[in-house]
């Protein structure tokens, strides 16, 4: 099985609409879901688990979203894996992500943005739902969000601690190229602008087994102007071979990205790219001083040779 065939088949925006951002992957404003399969209702009484009670999700629809908990806006989780769905406290879950989520890479070039090549085996949370795998998405459903937030919600990537790279992209099937919305590999906390009211899944790909922790911020503005941002921790046991129990006990090192961090390097394409826009910089500069120069000589020259006619018709 390829990750071509399996990744998605479907966006689940009416429209994406993105701004290239310097030595990151494109920021999405996501618009309403469209997909049958991902069309839920959010209702506002719906149970949070107290915190402290421990789960392991390894199969079934999950969201992370924005929630208000006793006045205090929280990233968590919606376990809808279960009937009916709850919602989590991200520090009480771990996604176990089993031998199930293998896929292997079309030959080619087209994600060695992941960090693995043509060929090489990786796990994928997928974009569509695949049985045995959990099923992982965000939405911004909840009705006080959507009642009380300006416009929007950030999502910014906090960071990976994990053996290889981890990245999470969209792909809306057929010839479409992989859109990328959080690479470990790359630099800053890549934010993503998610509307209101919608409902998105994604590829969170993983190269390596092992445990892996992945830093979450929300950011949201309510409709007074006030700014609320969480911080939390998403704990992925990646592999059959991996304890969910170790990813539970796991501590996320840090520090967390900012938005003009460093953290992160570049790949030898971009590190190409950026050469070739400072060589196209320095060579449009050298033009720019030449025709200046230039402009400035037919100029003399042409004062010089008026100056020469008057001379000639004084003589006259």
């Amino acid at each position: 099985m390829t990750i071509r065939a399996t990744i998605a088949t479907h966006l689940t925006a009416a429209a994406l609409s993105g701004v290239m951002l310097a030595g990151a992957p494109t920021a999405f404003a996501q618009g309403t879901a469209q997909d049958p399969a991902l069309q839920q209702v959010v209702d506002d009484s719906e149970q949070v688990a107290p915190l402290g009670e421990k789960a392991v999700i390894s199969a079934g629809h999950a969201d992370l979203g924005p929630l208000y908990v006793d006045g205090q806006m929280q990233l968590m989780v919606r376990d809808d894996s279960i009937a009916p769905p709850v919602w989590r406290h991200l520090e009480d879950v771990v996604f176990d992500v089993s031998d199930a989520a293998q896929q292997t890479l079309p030959e080619g070039n087209e994600f060695d943005f992941t960090g693995a090549k043509g060929g090489d085996t990786v796990w994928v949370v997928p974009q569509n739902e695949v049985q045995g795998v959990p099923w992982l998405g965000w939405n911004t459903q909840s009705p006080k969000v959507v009642d009380t937030t300006d416009h929007g919600v950030n999502l910014e990537f906090g960071g990976h601690e994990g053996e290889g790279d981890f990245s999470l992209f969209l792909q809306s099937g057929g010839f479409s190229q992989p859109q990328q919305l959080w690479n470990s590999r790359l630099a800053g906390n890549q934010p993503m602008w998610v509307e209101l009211n919608t409902h998105t899944h994604a590829n969170w790909v993983f190269t390596k087994p092992g445990v892996h922790l992945i830093g979450a911020r929300v950011v949201v503005k309510d409709k007074d102007g006030v700014e609320h941002t969480n911080e939390q921790v998403l704990r992925f046991a990646v592999g059959d071979g991996t304890d969910p129990q170790q990813a539970a006990q796991a501590t996320f090192k840090g520090p967390w990205r900012s938005a003009d961090g460093d953290v992160g390097e570049q790949t030898d394409a971009e590190k190409r790219n950026s050469s070739v826009l400072w060589v196209l910089g320095g060579l449009a500069l050298v033009v720019a001083v030449v025709g200046l120069a230039g402009a400035a000589l037919m100029r003399r020259a042409r004062a010089t040779r008026d100056e020469a006619l008057t001379e000639m018709g004084g003589d006259a």
